[in-house]
């Protein structure tokens, strides 16, 4: 049984005991109301907190100092409706473990640009890094890559392997 198998039977659960104690109990309607709203609620929460513990991409804000690992774009397809998305893979270099953090952004073209002509640099071994700049959003970021030159002291379990 998968994790999320496990998780989806215990709500189911949990679902089955606040129905049985609100249907035979004697306790207020209004009671019985906050508490199926307050269940719902709580796994409602608990579903998104669960999304980014897994490691799915955070709609949040950006580091003050990243390096870009990689990315995926998805182009909008105004015929099937699809907004598109831009997914980035990066490191928060001011972390005390830099380790790698997946973000969604919605497609703005001009991000799109940004983040494929920092991939082109960098794969030419111009190292890039990336700070958000102001008047950006968490799902719009507004972002400047600046040519630096590589700091290994962070990279070091990456640069030996392990």
């Amino acid at each position: 049984m998968s994790g999320v198998t496990g998780i989806a039977l215990a709500y189911v659960l949990l679902a089955s005991l606040l129905l049985l104690a609100v249907l035979r109990s004697d306790i207020r309607p209004v009671t019985k109301l906050l508490l199926v709203i307050a269940c719902a609620g709580f796994y409602l929460w608990h579903l998104q907190a669960l999304q980014a513990w897994r490691g799915w991409p955070a709609s949040d804000h950006l580091p003050q100092n990243f390096e870009l690992i990689d990315s995926v774009t998805v182009e909008p397809d105004l015929r099937r409706g699809e907004p598109g998305a831009i997914y980035v893979w990066i490191r928060d270099l001011d972390a005390d473990k830099p380790l790698p953090r997946a973000y969604r952004f919605d497609y703005d073209k001009s991000l799109h640009r940004q983040v494929d002509d920092s991939l082109r640099k960098q794969r030419e071994g111009r190292y890039q890094v990336g700070s958000p700049r102001p008047g950006g959003s968490i799902s719009r970021p507004r972002v400047d890559f600046e040519e630096v030159t590589r700091d290994t002291r962070g990279l070091k379990g990456a640069a030996s392997g392990g």
